[in-house]
């Protein structure tokens, strides 16, 4: 989904179709939306009463980012997710969520790699959630899909992050802002920018369900490391 502010500024987030519940009205204030204040609808994003609701915070606080304040955390390549931590050849590495483009960047370069996935139909070896307790205090590094924001995972999924180098919240839903994170263990925010430049091929795509995959190019991705 995304919103657009009276400023301009755009914010994209994932929607979680299979977790949105048995609901005629996953989203009771349809119709009202347009002219609320932002403020108001950010507050979703801790307080949202389903998966709708708190993507729809998290669009409203990723478009009013400082985005010219932050510093870009570069690996050797660019500012995308799998290059934004160091990555080692002995490393045992965790995806959690399907994270397509990581996986393939990541695959025959660690010693192990390691996918947990809550959805269906998935190809290639995929563990359990039952399993993260056993398996990520192994990992030395960690990327999390920022939708563990939305369906209220993430602060389970890092206290099992006891052996990690770096933690990366990865996807468009990742709020870019660092000092927010600081001290929960999350060591990198990898989340997009959505430019303004864009906004007509950016909500044309969406109103046609248009996949991340496609979305991506309309946006900048940025990496930034929390102190």
């Amino acid at each position: 989904m995304a919103v657009e502010l009276d400023s301009g500024s755009i914010g994209v987030t994932y929607v979680l179709r299979k977790e949105t519940g048995h609901t005629c009205a996953a989203l009771p204030m349809a119709g009202s939306l347009i002219g609320m204040p932002a403020g108001e609808v950010a507050g979703w994003a801790l307080e949202g009463k389903n998966v709708i609701t708190v993507a729809m915070g998290l669009a409203v606080l990723n478009s009013v980012a400082e985005f010219d304040k932050l510093e870009q955390e570069r690996g050797s390549h660019d500012s995308d997710a799998a290059f934004s931590t160091e990555i080692r050849p002995s490393d045992t590495v965790a995806v959690i969520g399907h994270i397509g483009p990581i996986i393939a960047t990541l695959k025959n370069k660690v010693q192990r790699l390691v996918i947990f996935e809550r959805g269906e139909g998935v190809s290639g070896q995929v563990y359990p959630e039952s399993a993260q307790p056993e398996l990520l205090p192994q990992c030395q590094v960690v990327f999390i899909s920022s939708t563990s924001l939305i369906n209220g995972t993430l602060e389970n999924l890092l206290k099992y992050c006891t052996g990690s180098r770096d933690v990366v919240m990865v996807g468009s839903s990742t709020p870019l802002y660092p000092e927010a994170f600081s001290g929960s263990g999350v060591t990198i925010l990898s989340g997009t920018r959505w430019l303004p430049s864009n906004r007509e091929a950016i909500f044309t795509g969406i109103s046609q369900c248009i996949g991340m995959k496609q979305l991506i190019k309309y946006g900048q991705k940025i990496s930034v490391r929390v102190n």
